[in-house]
């Protein structure tokens, strides 16, 4: 083809498009005009869109007829019919909801069979007879069928075994010739890390399918059957090439002809198509079979785009539809080149008239009419498609399959199809109703032009370059504010080929002598522990130094006397110093990952998340001491000495993140690490001193848990500890010292609940996510899933749960591949009882192994029938067991999902806005999920900290914007400037009991100040649109305000006016003295001596706060008996401090799309503003 005409081939497509455009309007049928004209109609109805949308997703889930019917009618009630729809259609619907309320059981199935019609243009019915007969119906009409088997999703082995068997007695079918099937529909557990065994299942199972296409020939032809390898997420990309080579590389398959997809939306495929087609060159040439490679725009953006914002990635697709679009011709282009041609056949996928156009004209040019074929989808504009045919002289359709029992799983395929060809910029979407001239026409022409224009400039570098083993990092300036770090893309070679390497280096290390690091100095000491690998039982990782007495006493003193200045330092000088550690942190990334690895048995993926927390920690943290909201008329000066005891299960990020929080509000920090943990806090610590922390500021000091470890803790120059470990810890080191300042996350017996009106395949996903990622050991780990009578029962539902479970990989953490890694140590009683025993009424669906003799490694447990109020129901058990739980209905499931003394994560799982909103106003737990993982929490996006027996101290979350002012003494230096007119009864409490109080008035103006900025607010500060992350604030259920003798009146009124503000609805106040009536709501004014107290607060329920200004022992001992908050602290007239202690911190993650598409989520939780 000469330059001439192939520069005016754009013009000519545009012209051979008009004929297409006007022979197929012309070909039309009836039915497919009045679906056209339906179509169109929608474009310009978004509303109706969206009520499209839910009733294909929702409705058809449920597993009753009256609970389908139920949901119809709430779709209709809310939302009405589809303007869209002509009117006897909307009539009809609104009539079929009502009847639906009457007979159920009559009227939705014939709700679903319409469904069934309507979708059977595009999905087709998997039996024999309704197959054969469409597939005879299009051989008879000179079209070749492409047929995708749909099931239910693919989480475990026993279903990919199904869904591969269904695929090889496909090809087996004299009537079938062709199928398309993607690499996760017939291997469930692909791991990027793990690369080469991921590629070696793939492989084998690739044998399977080309030897049945081999065995099983095309009757007319005599040739083999054609396996075209689909392509769906990015991921798959570089797996789905390497495998298809490598196995038709093998000697037995040199003749086979197979296929592959490659999408014109991620810039990679241009480089990927360029490497198939020298390959299949090389191959042709050694006498070999060409191979086939079916062009496509892609259609899984929309969660390409979702999975990009949720780990901070660069999105893999190109960012326009000019960039896709210029780049499908490109590869068009390059796959007509006649020497190109010879050795790869070239499918051309496009409903885009233009696009065809240009195919058709590009190939006839340039001689490879043979070796070019238009693809089409099924039952997408069917009139359009017999003109393509005709004038292609063939057509190659692409159809799903599903058979009658797993229509279900059609519904993500409609969804998605719906959402992509009605997308803005897609030709389908113009396509109904166009005629050529119009706005339309002219809209996509100049598109097509412009992509014809582009497509040899466009760019074609991958739009995901992270490398970490180049990546160079600087300090973040403060005026940036704070982002959250990008965890590993594993989805990009060399970041794989970076861990491995960090992996290797690491397990060939010696063993370590670790010191104690002591008013900065290194000291080695006779005492020892050792510390052991737990992938490798009774192998010795390292030792490590054991403090003395004496050797405390010298880090307190050391501490005291903060030799370096730590405390004087301004807080912006701090700030700056976090950010430093930041970025030293982020240079040490793969060789943290390693040592976590060894020392606690961490999955590097898991290891991974983990350490982006802890550079988030540090970088919030720094932004954190400069917040504005606390400077209105308040100074900070640091607590003291705070000593950090972190657990094992989160050995770096935890740690990290209770030193820097003290670090950032000036306050000399000891270490003491958890036993289980000692190279990682060690290797930690050297970090934060390579970035500049002073090594008197923050010293390290491993003890011994006897009386040497609780002297550091008891100290009186121990002004604070942080602990992240079990309740019964927390009540040790009361014990101990009841006034101990101690700020704990503790225990959590954590549930998801799964109703009728959920995504199954997606709560499956979710509960084994969050049951068995780093081997239950996650603060946050589900250990129970309460599930609603129907579903529970549905032994589909229980069989996939149990496919899902098993299928994951057990292994050492030197094992890449292994998915469920060791415990860190031998499980403890609980945890040894919630593995081998089944109580009263209970059965194992997945019974748990020890495997390789190694007690720290078992394989995922799943017990059915846990009752409530069972042992199983009440205990954390932390490690790789789940319990199912059976309810009746969903306000049964929430009682029980409530009924704890612990409130740590909560979740549902749940399409039903009516259970959605009722969950998310009654739910009693910290941090609370919607339609995800209950595992996870990222700093900033969802802060990390409980309810109830699951907190300890101010309350104030890990990551969240209160958790390092409390760290510090607060004085006034001045009374607030932020003020607002308060509540009237609150203005009148302070004018009739202390009128003309300027203090006091100040300080109710303040806070109704920030009650309407902060706390009746439900923050998003990250603003992901496919995932609704809230910060808000829910009242405590029952305040104590005590005052003393010396309690000035003002002050005790103060105090009462921010828990009545806060929203507290039982307000106690207790004093010795006689006080003036509070007419007030809730409020309840009690004369009380101080011996009273402690038997006073024996008959209060638990989990309320305990506000005073100071207290004694039997005070302290009388509140933690009852599980209360302490607050014992000077009364500020500050609301933003003031208001805290009233106040329960919930952060609630819900997910915000379906299939990619974004959905109305604000409407589904309605979220109320916390009182007025």
């Amino acid at each position: 083809m000469n330059a001439t005409t192939e520069s005016s081939l754009p013009l000519r497509a545009v012209a051979l498009a008009e004929t297409l455009l006007r022979e197929a309007a012309a070909d039309a049928t009836l039915a497919e005009r009045w679906q056209a004209w339906k179509l169109s109609r929608m474009m310009e109805d978004p509303q109706g869109k969206l009520t499209t949308l839910l009733l294909t997703d929702q409705v058809f889930r449920f597993p009753t007829d009256a609970q389908k019917a139920q949901r119809l009618r709430d779709i209709v009630d809310e939302h009405g019919a589809p303007e869209y729809l002509p009117i006897w259609e909307r009539a009809m619907m609104n009539i079929g909801a009502a009847a639906s309320a009457l007979a159920p059981e009559i009227v939705m199935p014939l709700v679903e069979k319409k469904m069934r019609l309507e979708s059977a243009k595009v999905v087709l019915p998997g039996e024999d007879k309704p197959l054969h007969k469409h597939l005879t119906k299009r051989r008879r009409n000179g079209m070749k069928m492409n047929l995708n088997q749909l099931g239910e999703a693919i989480l475990g082995e026993e279903e990919a075994a199904h869904r591969l068997q269904t695929n090889l007695a496909r090809l087996a079918d004299p009537l079938c010739e062709y199928i398309s099937v993607k690499i996760s529909a017939i291997f469930s557990q692909i791991h990027l890390i793990a690369v080469d065994d991921t590629i070696a299942a793939i492989k084998e199972r690739l044998r399977l399918l080309y030897r049945a296409a081999m065995t099983h020939r095309i009757a007319a032809t005599g040739e083999a059957k054609f396996v075209n390898l689909d392509m769906e997420e990015y991921r798959d990309l570089r797996l789905t090439c390497r495998a298809f080579m490598e196995v038709l590389a093998e000697p037995e398959f040199h003749s086979l002809e197979a296929g592959i997809v490659l999408q014109a939306y991620l810039p990679d495929s241009y480089h990927a198509q360029q490497e198939l087609t020298q390959w299949a060159m090389d191959r042709v040439s050694r006498g070999g079979a060409g191979i086939k490679v079916r062009i496509v725009k892609g259609a899984n953006l929309a969660m390409e785009q979702v999975e990009a914002s949720l780990h901070d990635w660069e999105q893999a697709p190109y960012r326009s539809k000019h960039e896709v679009d210029a780049n499908f011709k490109r590869m068009l282009d390059y796959g007509c080149q006649p020497a190109h041609a010879k050795a790869v056949r070239l499918g051309v996928a496009s409903h885009n008239l233009f696009d065809v156009a240009y195919t058709l004209l590009l190939r006839e040019e340039r001689g490879v009419e043979n070796r070019v074929e238009l693809e089409m989808l099924e039952g997408m504009a069917n009139h359009q498609a017999r003109i393509a045919r005709k004038h292609a002289k063939g057509l190659l359709l692409y159809a799903p399959v599903v058979r009658y029992e797993d229509f279900s799983s059609a519904i993500s395929y409609l969804v998605r199809r719906l959402d992509e060809n009605t997308a803005e910029e897609n030709f389908l979407r113009d396509l109904f109703g166009m005629k050529p001239g119009d706005e339309k026409w002219d809209r996509q022409r100049e598109r097509f032009l412009r992509a014809c224009e582009d497509q040899q400039t466009i760019g074609e570098q991958p739009q995901r370059q992270q490398d970490r083993a180049r990546e160079e990092r600087e300090e973040r300036p403060l005026a940036e504010g704070f982002h959250n770090e990008a965890d590993t893309d594993w989805a990009l070679s060399a970041n794989v080929t970076w861990v491995h390497a960090h992996v290797a280096a690491q397990r060939s290390h010696p063993v370590i002598d670790i010191p104690l690091c002591l008013a900065g100095r290194q000291v080695f000491t006779e005492a020892k522990a050792m510390g052991e690998d737990p992938s490798c039982p009774g192998l010795t990782n390292y030792q490590y130094s054991l403090a003395s007495m004496e050797q405390v006493q010298e880090a307190l003193t050391c501490a005291a006397a903060d030799p370096d200045g730590w405390r004087t330092l301004p807080a912006e000088e701090r700030a700056r110093h976090l950010r430093r550690v930041a970025a030293q942190l982020a240079r040490h990334r793969g060789d943290s990952i390693a040592l976590m690895l060894r020392d606690t048995g961490k999955a590097v993926s898991e290891a991974d998340a983990e350490f982006s927390e802890a550079i988030d920690f540090a970088n919030y943290y720094a932004h954190s001491i400069l917040d504005p909201a606390f400077a209105d008329g308040l100074s900070a000066t640091p607590l003291g000495t705070v000593v950090i005891t972190p657990p094992w299960n989160f050995p770096f990020a935890i740690p990290c993140g209770g030193i820097l929080a003290a670090l950032a509000a000036g306050n000399t920090v000891i270490f003491k690490p958890a036993p289980e943990a000692v190279l990682t806090g060690y290797h930690l610590c050297r970090i934060l001193w390579e970035a500049g922390i002073p090594g008197r500021a923050l010293q390290f000091l491993p003890c011994p848990d006897n009386e040497i470890g609780s002297s550091l803790l008891t100290d009186d120059r121990t002004h604070a500890v942080i602990l992240t470990g079990a309740y019964a810890t927390a009540k040790l080191f009361h014990s101990w010292k009841p006034s101990m300042n101690l700020f704990a996350e503790t225990s959590g017996k954590n549930s998801l609940i799964i109703t009728n009106a959920c995504d199954p395949d997606q709560a499956v996903k979710d509960l084994v996510r969050s049951a068995f990622g780093h081997a239950g050991q996650k603060c946050s780990a589900a250990s129970l899933a309460i599930i609603t009578a129907e579903r529970y029962d549905d032994p589909a539902f229980l069989r996939q749960l149990r496919d899902a479970a098993a299928s994951l990989h057990v292994g050492p953490a030197w094992d890449l591949s292994a998915v469920v890694t060791p415990v860190v140590r031998a499980p403890g009683d609980d945890l040894l009882r919630a593995l081998t025993t089944l109580d009263e009424g209970e059965s194992w669906l997945l019974e748990p192994r020890m495997i390789d003799h190694n007690p720290c490694l078992w394989s995922p447990g799943i017990k059915l029938g846990v009752r409530p109020g069972s042992w199983y129901h009440q205990t954390e058990c932390f490690g790789p067991v789940l319990g199912l739980m059976r309810a009746p209905d969903f306000a049964t499931a929430l009682r029980w999902q409530n009924d704890s003394l612990f409130g740590l994560t909560a979740g549902l799982h749940s399409l039903d806005p009516k259970e959605i909103r009722e969950w998310q106003q009654k739910v009693e737990a910290g941090n609370v999920y919607l339609n995800r993982s209950i595992t996870g929490a990222i700093v900033q996006r969802q802060p990390f900290g409980g309810w109830k027996s699951s907190c300890i101290g101010a309350g104030a979350k890990a990551g969240g914007p209160n958790y390092v002012a409390q760290f510090s003494h607060w004085t006034e230096s001045s009374l607030p400037q932020r003020r607002v007119t308060p509540r009237e009864d609150l203005r009148s409490l302070a004018n009739e009991c202390c009128p003309q109080d300027e203090w006091l008035l100040s300080a109710i103006e303040n806070d109704e100040y920030w009650w309407r900025r902060e706390f009746s607010i439900a923050h998003d500060p990250t603003g992901l649109a496919c995932e609704k992350n809230l910060f808000r604030y829910r009242a405590m259920p029952v305040a104590v305000i005590r005052g003393e003798e010396d309690t000035a009146l003002p002050q005790l009124l103060r105090l009462v006016a921010a828990a009545v503000r806060a929203g507290v609805t039982k307000v106690l106040v207790s004093s010795p003295q006689k006080l003036p009536v509070m007419r007030l709501p809730g409020v309840q004014v009690l004369q009380q001596n101080a011996d009273e107290l402690p038997g006073f607060l024996a008959t209060l329920p638990p989990h309320g706060v305990f506000r005073c200004v100071s207290a004694s022992d039997a005070l302290h001992r009388a509140a933690q008996q009852q599980r209360w908050r302490v607050i014992s602290r000077p009364v500020l007239a500050h609301g933003r401090l003031e208001m805290l202690p009233f106040l329960r911190e919930q952060s609630l993650s819900a997910t915000a799309h379906r299939y990619g598409n974004i959905m109305p989520i604000d409407e589904m939780l309605r979220l109320e503003r916390t009182g007025m």
